[in-house]
């Protein structure tokens, strides 16, 4: 029998060459740098629509700081900043119904002692749309208002309660129907003639509680009140008409706010006594928009 020895093979030793050292050294890297692009990958579906909107940010924060340190001065940090916070939630109130109504429409600006306004970059085309675009803001700003009104009620919060008091009086104040102001842009959808009485109510407002903004409003307002008797053109009578389905809507709107706010006035006014603070006294000379 014959034995035959076993032939064992020896592996050469193999030698870790300096790039698989590089490699293996950055591999734990690698895997980092995978997981942060997928994070990042995730995370521009949330960073692309506030990028958007970077630039009206900017544009507004600039003029909003600017309103809130001088009222700040004027009134103290508190009033100062929840005044200029409720502005900003009437001109949001535009903002978002002229964007659902397809318009394009700047970044809000603030002026102080003015108030606040945004730019419409292009017209309404009827005046329907005129005035779901006027009325979006006070009706946003007066459920801002609310809102302040009731944490003043839960904490038992006085500041809180005059702030509500004077966003129901911007508010108002702001329907009045004639110049710049919203209710201006709203009775586009109701009737011109309405412009008359708001043009008297301004004028008595103007005489009984004497303000610089209140009188250029009414010079303002003046050659809008001399087109009512001016003849209108085929495109003005077209841009004017509005179905009664949606000046019923209007009218119940505009209207009801109106009273809505007036009461809440009431009410707010009514605790602000309670607790001992008038409601007007802080200044006559606020801001009217």
């Amino acid at each position: 029998m014959n034995l035959r020895p076993e032939s064992t093979q020896f592996a050469a030793p193999r030698t870790e060459t300096a790039w698989s050292r590089i490699k293996k050294a950055l591999g734990p890297v690698a895997v980092a740098a995978a997981l942060i692009a997928k994070f990042f990958a995730k995370l521009k579906f949330l960073l692309l629509p506030l990028l958007k909107f970077l630039p009206i940010l900017l544009k507004s924060g600039g003029t909003m700081l600017l309103m809130i340190w001088i009222y700040t001065r004027m009134w103290g940090w508190q009033f100062g900043v929840g005044f200029v916070l409720l502005l900003l939630v009437h001109e949001c109130g535009h903002l978002l119904v002229a964007k659902k109504l397809g318009l394009k429409v700047g970044a809000p600006v603030f002026i102080p002692f003015m108030g606040a306004f945004i730019a419409l970059k292009e017209a309404p085309r009827n005046a329907w749309i005129e005035a779901c675009v006027g009325i979006g803001g006070p009706i946003l700003g007066s459920l801002g208002a609310l809102a302040s009104n009731s944490l003043g009620e839960i904490f038992d919060a006085p500041i809180f309660i005059a702030l509500a008091w004077f966003g129901y009086f911007l508010n108002l104040f702001n329907l009045t129907p004639v110049g710049m102001l919203d209710g201006g842009r709203i009775v586009t959808a109701l009737s011109r003639w309405l412009w008359l009485p708001g043009f008297a109510a301004l004028l008595w407002f103007g005489w009984k509680y004497p303000n610089f903004i209140v009188w250029l409003i009414v010079f303002l307002s003046l050659p809008r009140i001399y087109s009512l008797f001016r003849k209108r053109t085929e495109e003005e009578r077209r841009y004017y008409e509005v179905t009664p389905g949606q000046r019923w809507i209007m009218s119940i709107l505009y209207f009801g706010l109106i009273a809505v706010l007036v009461f809440a006035m009431h009410l707010a006014q009514n605790d602000l006594h309670r607790h001992g603070v008038p409601a007007h006294g802080q200044g006559r000379n606020t801001a009217v928009q």
